[in-house]
C-alpha cells in the first residue's frame, strides 16, 4: 500500500471515529447548554475546534509510530495497542456522558482515558519522541476535560 494512503488512513481514523461518536451522542450542543457548568467551562463552539486538532495530532503521531516501528522491524502493535485502547475509550465518552447523561460514569471514564493517554505517551516515547510530544496537548486537554466532567457530575 502506498505511504500516502497509509498516512491518510491513520489520520482519518480518529477524525471519522470522533464524528461517529458525536453523531451517536445526539445533539451535544443543546445538551451542553442545558446542564450546569463548572467554572472555566469554555463556550460550546470551542470543543469541535479543539477535538479536530487533537484528532489530527493523534492520527499523525500514530502514523509516525507505525512507520518508525516498521522501519526498525519492531512490532507496531506493541506501540499502538495503548493508542487503540485510548481511542476506543475516547469514542465511548460522548455517548455515555451526553447520549445517556451518565455524568459520573463519564467523569470516571475521562479519568481512565487520561491515564491511558499518559501510558500511550510513555509507550510512544520509546520509539518516537516527536510522536509522544504531539500527544501532550491531548493529555492537557483531557486533564481539563476530566475537571469539567467531574464538575458537571457534581453540579447536575
Amino acid at each position: 500500500m502506498k505511504k500516502s494512503v497509509i498516512f491518510l488512513l491513520f489520520v482519518a481514523l480518529p477524525l471519522i471515529g470522533g464524528k461517529i461518536s458525536g453523531f451517536v451522542s445526539g445533539d451535544i450542543a443543546v445538551h451542553y447548554k442545558s446542564i450546569v457548568q463548572p467554572d472555566f467551562s469554555p463556550p460550546g463552539m470551542v470543543f469541535p475546534i479543539v477535538w479536530t486538532i487533537l484528532y489530527l495530532l493523534m492520527g499523525i503521531s500514530s502514523w509516525m509510530v507505525y512507520t518508525k516501528a516498521v522501519k526498525n522491524k519492531n512490532n507496531p502493535n506493541y506501540f499502538l495497542r495503548p493508542y487503540s485502547i485510548q481511542l476506543a475509550l475516547n469514542y465511548l465518552w460522548s455517548p455515555i456522558f451526553f447520549g445517556l447523561g451518565y455524568y459520573w460514569v463519564g467523569a470516571w471514564l475521562a479519568l481512565l482515558l487520561t491515564a491511558m493517554v499518559i501510558g500511550m505517551i510513555i509507550r510512544f516515547s520509546f520509539i518516537s519522541k516527536v510522536a509522544a510530544t504531539l500527544q501532550i496537548p491531548y493529555m492537557l486537554w483531557l486533564i481539563f476535560a476530566t475537571y469539567l466532567s467531574f464538575g458537571v457530575a457534581v453540579l447536575n
